[in-house]
This record gives C-alpha cells, structure tokens and sequence, in this order.
C-alpha cells in the first residue's frame, strides 16, 4: 500500500508540473522566458534520500517513461535522466545523510543538470538551435528560481507525508 502512496503522489505531481508549465510562460520585448517545473525529479530524489535507492529507482523508470509517453518528441531522454539523477544522488548523498541545505542545493543542481542534458540531447538530435547565452538567461535562471521555489513548498510536504506514512507503518505493526 505504501509504494502505491509513492507513486499516487509521483503522478499528481506530475500533473502540477504539466499545469505549472502550461500557466505560467512570460514573454519580455519578443522573447519568451521559459520556466519549467521539475516537481517529479525533485519528489525522486527526496524519494531517494528519505527511502531508499529501490524506491526512487522504482519511481524514476515508471514516471521517466510516463513523462517520455506524455511528452512524446524523444523516448528514453527522461527514463535515463531520471535514473542517471538517482543513482548520481545515491551515490554522492550517502556524505551528507539528510542535511537539509546540501539536499536542497543537490536536488536544484540536479534539475540544472536535466535541464542541460535535455538541452544538449535535443541539440545533438537537431530538433533545437541551442545558444548557449539565450539559454542560460531566458531558461536556466528562471527554471531555477521556479524550482527553488517550489522546493520550499515541497518539501516540508513531502517530509511530513514521509513522517506519517512511516508512523502509520510502524503503528500497524505493533
């Protein structure tokens, strides 16, 4: 029951990130500004940290293909991402065991580094003209104050729905 708490949550975040992206573009004098959410990744990870590599990995093979299905232009760029993100925090994280600015700032680096490798990815495939300054003022700097935004939200969420799932676990068994 609870991997089925783990996904249900993956999926309505999922859903916020693709509400988020469809609400909020901007564009300023011709240029748009592109934020975009990475609600799913950043569950992953504090997945991740707080329960355990199997789980987060688990969760980022079926909500990396189901973002690849829904997204649809390349198959297999978030299912690798998504898993690449998670044993790359798996490995790195074990030092520094549930401190929370380390978590917040790996979690924001992490979402940076999708961002890249999708961007480079699409790139090489042909299917964007990359500029490397237009990509950095008009989508990684607003993707990163986006995502650190709603990192602060998310996360006390995420720890306390964690807390609870856990101690209703623990209770049941006594």
């Amino acid at each position: 029951m609870r991997a089925f708490y783990y996904f249900l949550i993956g999926i309505i975040l999922f859903y916020i990130d693709t509400a988020i992206a469809l609400v909020i573009p901007m564009q300023i004098s011709g240029k748009e500004i592109i934020f975009v959410p990475h609600l799913t990744i950043m569950y992953i990870l504090i997945i991740s940290v707080y329960r355990g590599f199997s789980v987060a990995l688990i969760l980022s093979t079926v909500l990396g293909l189901i973002t690849d299905l829904y997204y649809g232009s390349f198959y297999g760029l978030y299912l690798f991402g998504y898993i690449l993100l998670v044993v790359i925090m798996d490995f790195f994280f074990k030092v520094f065991y549930r401190d929370h600015t380390m978590l917040f700032t790996i979690v924001l680096l992490s979402t940076l580094v999708l961002e890249i490798y999708v961007a480079v990815i699409y790139s090489v495939l042909g299917l964007v003209q990359f500029n490397l300054f237009e990509f950095v003022i008009f989508r990684m700097i607003p993707t990163l104050i986006l995502n650190l935004i709603l990192l602060i939200i998310l996360y006390p969420l995420i720890t306390k729905f964690l807390k609870k799932i856990q101690l209703k676990i623990d209770s049941e068994r006594s």
